[in-house]
């Protein structure tokens, strides 16, 4: 008997006595031991035997499936590292599937500083002290502003909306992360996932030339249903020279949006301004 086996029947033994048998109470802790072993393991097993790379996007998809829209309070800080600049917003986002993105960025004594509306392929930003609007297209929205535009076009993938991602191939795995690639919208990505439960950690987005133009990195993931959808970002674009710090609060799954929850209304008149 091993020293460690001496010790664990002392231990047992002197726990015995007439109204507990010995040998049932060794039964009741090894059967006691078995199931908190299985309930510890069973589900970070499963996520590290079961899941077959070239399932992930159908497995994340269906994680994803049953979220329709969501709002949420962020706290956004952006730096330039070209100007050495840093811009610090407190806001509101809405968010609707498929495509429909709201946000309300706060100066800090609460007064708005912008709304911002993308639907489908187009844009609205109503800035209240310059009294305008402006509009145009995404594309426009792009070169105008190409930060808020690379993180708003990360949402599907950060939601899972995952229906029509392409897995290629596995370019690493072990017990902690798995690193695939995938392409998206004739993008291709580098994806690393949490091995035990699939959360999505990290994207790297891959150029023409086979350099990265983006990364985006996830955290501060909560127990529960919801528990996949980070509550913090971090998206760098070495070519942009920007890095966007995000933390979110207060998420709200599914809330009531219509149609007017994506329509910019200001209070008073205002001017258009059309983006070129």
């Amino acid at each position: 008997m091993s020293l460690f086996q001496s010790e664990v029947h002392h231990k047992i033994a002197r726990m015995c006595g007439p109204f507990f048998p010995c040998r049932a109470r060794i039964s009741f802790n090894i059967a006691t031991l078995l199931f908190l072993i299985v309930a510890m393991t069973g589900h970070t097993s499963a996520a590290e035997t079961t899941t077959k790379p070239e399932d992930i996007p159908a497995l994340l998809f269906n994680r994803g499936k049953n979220l329709s829209a969501f709002k949420a309070v962020m706290n956004v800080t952006t730096m330039n590292e070209v100007d050495k600049s840093r811009q610090d917003i407190k806001g509101f986002l809405l968010y609707r599937r498929p495509s429909d993105f709201r946000f309300q960025g706060l100066a800090a004594g609460g007064s708005t500083l912008f709304e911002l509306v993308i639907k489908s392929k187009a844009f609205e930003l109503y800035v209240p002290q310059e009294g305008k609007v402006i509009k145009g297209d995404r594309e426009c929205f792009g070169r105008k502003f190409p930060d808020v535009a690379e993180i708003e076009s990360l949402i599907p993938m950060v939601l899972l909306q995952w229906g029509d991602v392409r897995f290629d191939r596995v370019l690493s795995r072990d017990a902690e992360k798995m690193v695939v690639r995938i392409t998206f919208q004739g993008r291709v990505w580098g994806a690393t996932l949490d091995s035990r439960n699939m959360n999505l950690l990290r994207l790297v987005r891959i150029n023409p030339r086979g350099d990265i133009d983006l990364t985006a990195d996830f955290g501060d993931f909560h127990q529960g249903a919801d528990g996949w959808l980070p509550h913090k970002f971090e998206v760098v674009s070495p070519v942009g020279g920007w890095r966007t710090l995000a933390k979110i609060s207060k998420i709200e799954i599914n809330p009531f949006l219509v149609e007017k929850n994506f329509q910019i209304d200001p209070t008073f008149s205002v001017k258009t301004e059309i983006c070129h």
